[in-house]
């Protein structure tokens, strides 16, 4: 085996149009690559140290570059998660990892982990609504009519998120529908939701409060099932979040790589909660590895429609379906 290397790039991903969430209005993804090339092959993979803030991400940059070889030049990414703290650029080395243990195999990736998934599946997709007027986000509900369902961001402070989810409700009479507040809400602005949430038939409503607020809700009746998401960020956050939510959306970012978001969906299965899987709008190579994980999830949040821009080949999402990544992209 020839030495490995590992090269990084910082890009910016430009969205289609604006997208709006409570706590920032996104114009561009930030993300920062992460390749590692042995023997000819190359593995890819990608993460957002953070949302928008570029010292952060060249921060990053300097620690996967700055690493003792020893960490990842083994190439094994249970050897790698053992060693290396949870962090979103760990999630970029170890898919990337992942990556080139496919092309080197050449397998794919769901084979080499046994995953019970063939190239030709596809999964169920959500359309989200990104943080509008009450009655813009209802004409985006109007033209995603053949979504099998809408996430609604909320958690707006100007105090019309009731009337966002009335007019989207009425705009879309028998969609699915979730509510996500990016920790916006307080638990007072979350119990004069629940009602409404439940009578608009809200499937679940993700990350409501702050997680240092979220202690309070516990003491609030469960009209609609509650969602961790900012709160749920390995297998460590569960113990913790029992009792408080029905659910966690799980994150590569989050979880510090699919290897460890395997494990977080194993385990949080066995617990009782249930699953979804998000991606903060990545790119496809971001989201390429977070769709093993559909099979067993109740809500996919992933594509990536927003982007003016993608890797190519990229995920191929039809009829809100998205499908298993081709090989030359990941995996």
């Amino acid at each position: 085996m020839t030495v490995p290397i590992i090269k990084t790039e910082i890009r910016r991903w430009p969205l289609k149009r604006p997208f709006a969430i409570s706590r920032h209005v996104f114009t561009d993804n930030l993300v920062l690559e992460v390749t590692i090339e042995v023997d000819g092959f190359k593995g890819r993979g990608e993460c957002e140290p953070h949302e928008f803030d570029e010292v952060v991400t060249r921060s990053a940059e300097a620690s996967v570059l700055s690493l003792e070889r020893a960490a990842w030049s083994h190439l094994d990414p249970h050897a790698l998660n053992a060693i290396l703290p949870r962090s979103a650029w760990r999630n970029a080395i170890d898919c990337a990892l992942w990556d080139l243990k496919a092309k080197r195999e050449g397998r794919r990736i769901w084979d080499i982990l046994d995953l019970d998934l063939a190239v030709d599946d596809s999964f169920a997709v959500f359309e989200t609504i990104a943080l509008d007027t009450p009655e813009r986000m209802a004409d985006f509900a109007r033209q995603a009519a053949n979504a099998p369902g809408l996430k609604l961001k909320l958690g707006s402070a100007d105090g019309l998120d009731c009337e966002r989810l009335e007019a989207v409700r009425s705009a879309a009479p028998g969609h699915e529908l979730t509510i996500d507040a990016n920790e916006g809400w307080s638990i007072r602005q979350l119990s004069d939701m629940l009602p409404v949430a439940r009578r608009h038939d809200v499937t679940c409503i993700e990350q409501p409060v702050p997680a240092a607020l979220e202690g309070g809700l516990s003491s609030l009746p469960r009209l609609v099932p509650l969602c961790a998401d900012e709160s749920c960020l390995d297998r460590s956050s569960l113990p913790r979040l029992t009792g408080l939510y029905d659910m966690i959306n799980i994150k590569l970012d989050k979880t510090g790589g699919l290897t460890e978001a395997l494990a977080l969906q194993r385990k949080a299965d066995a617990l009782g909660f249930k699953t979804m899987i998000g991606c903060n709008g990545g790119s496809s190579l971001a989201q390429a590895p977070a769709t093993l994980l559909a099979p067993g999830a109740v809500l996919v949040d992933l594509g990536s429609h927003w982007l003016g821009e993608d890797h190519q080949p990229s995920l191929e999402t039809t009829d809100y379906r998205i499908g298993l990544p081709k090989a030359e992209l990941w995996g």
